[in-house]
């Protein structure tokens, strides 16, 4: 992800003078207009500081320190935002300060959600849910998870990284690297849409990543057998045992109108 500006600023707080009478050094970084600061843990007498060249004009020990830091962080800064975009990490100023000072980000994530999710619903599988329903929802993480780490190198997502761009790439990943059809990527976009309109309900997030986006199922027609065709598959007989069987338990769903997946929960 390209990141449009990107500047770095140091700067000291003169009205937040310490006990030493130096006045605290910042550093500031801002990327798309949106900024975030933090104390570098340095400071400096007010009169030796050069706001225009960012450093300390003094000769002594103390300011040659203090301006070699200042020169380490900028050129660390620098190095961090350039692998991030080369990488297509959506870069913010938040992020960088992380990994600046090896801070980890907090916040909820949305696999870890998405799995908690998941295990709560497996144990109201014939309760309130169906196992093939169960197993859709894991399917959807797992396939999630596998384009989170492509396209970010993560192992997780924080929610508030959650957009738009992230539900229009899945609907992409699964059409071409899963080979989902239309109406197939919808049940899995509905399986996510549940987990962060629960994210949503609980104020763990503040925007809605599907606000904006609309997906249309194709109509379809559902192909039947006539008839004829049942008796002719009732007369068949097949040399494997394996195959009649097979052959029986689908005329008993034909003649019942119990769903081929039910019967293949029974014989599982």
């Amino acid at each position: 992800m390209k990141t449009e500006n990107f500047s770095i600023l140091f700067f000291i707080a003169k009205k937040r003078l310490l006990k030493n009478g130096e006045a605290p050094v910042y550093l500031r970084i801002t990327v798309n207009g949106v900024c975030d600061e933090t104390r570098i843990k340095r400071s400096v007498p007010v009169h030796l500081w050069n706001q225009a060249k960012e450093c300390s004009r003094g000769k002594d020990r103390n300011s040659l320190e203090l301006n070699e830091y200042i020169r380490s962080l900028n050129l660390k800064l620098l190095t961090i935002h350039k692998e991030l975009t080369l990488n297509n990490v959506p870069v913010t100023s938040k992020l960088l300060l992380n990994k600046l000072f090896g801070k980890e980000e907090e916040g909820m994530k949305l696999l870890s959600i998405f799995k908690d999710h998941n295990e709560k619903c497996r144990k109201l599988i014939d309760i309130d849910y169906a196992d093939i329903t169960v197993r859709r929802y894991d399917n959807c993480c797992k396939y999630l998870g596998e384009l989170i780490k492509l396209k970010y190198d993560k192992d997780d997502l924080l929610l508030k990284d959650v957009n738009g761009e992230l539900i229009r790439e899945f609907e992409f990943y699964m059409k071409t690297e899963k080979a989902c059809k239309q109406n197939t990527v919808i049940r899995y976009m509905k399986c996510l849409k549940k987990v962060t309109n629960l994210a949503l309900a609980n104020e763990w997030m503040t925007k809605d990543p599907f606000a904006g986006i609309k997906f249309k199922e194709e109509n379809t027609t559902k192909e039947f057998l006539e008839k004829e065709e049942l008796e002719i598959l009732v007369k068949k007989e097949f040399e494997l045992e394996r195959l009649n069987l097979v052959k029986d338990v689908f005329l008993f769903c034909c003649f019942t109108g119990l769903a081929l997946m039910k019967m293949q929960l029974i014989f599982s």
